[in-house]
């Protein structure tokens, strides 16, 4: 499956105002934490896909290689930021969105081996659960930076 066809099956379109709306709605209207990432940002989701999650998972189990992918994904979201820091000042930058997205898909495998889905939810409020999950994960995030921060 190439991009073109990967990103029609996630957003059902391939014209660029269609993916972008699809992309940042059916996410939030999922039936699932893990269904919600498949939806979010289909040209990241490829990548992460055929190059990260399915290579791991051929020598690790899934869940390793889900937690593995995500983990992947936060290192690149944080290389953005803490490569220039370090250089500016050198000292310890805490890698926020690895450690969020780690969170994140610990609660995925929790949300999956405990059955919890949104299938029975009215769509209207499946975007509060998601909306939800993102800000507890990032608040507890949060609290680790600032746990860690005083230790250093």
């Amino acid at each position: 499956m190439n991009l073109e066809e990967y990103t029609y099956y996630r957003t059902g379109s391939t014209k660029i105002p269609v993916v972008i709306r699809n992309m940042f709605f059916k996410p939030f209207i999922s039936s699932s934490l893990k269904s919600f990432w498949k939806f979010w940002n289909p040209t990241w989701g490829y990548f992460l896909l055929f190059y990260c999650y399915k290579p791991i998972k051929t020598i690790f189990p899934a869940w390793v290689a889900l937690i593995a992918t995500f983990i992947v994904s936060g290192l690149a979201h944080d290389i953005i930021y803490i490569i220039p820091m370090m250089i500016k000042e050198i000292k310890f930058v805490f890698p926020f969105i690895t450690v969020w997205f780690f969170i994140i898909s610990i609660g995925i495998l929790l949300s999956e081996y405990l059955q919890i889905n949104f299938r029975k939810t009215n769509l209207k409020f499946r975007p509060i659960f998601h909306l939800s999950y993102l800000i507890i994960t990032f608040i507890l995030t949060r609290f680790i930076d600032l746990l860690i921060a005083k230790l250093i």
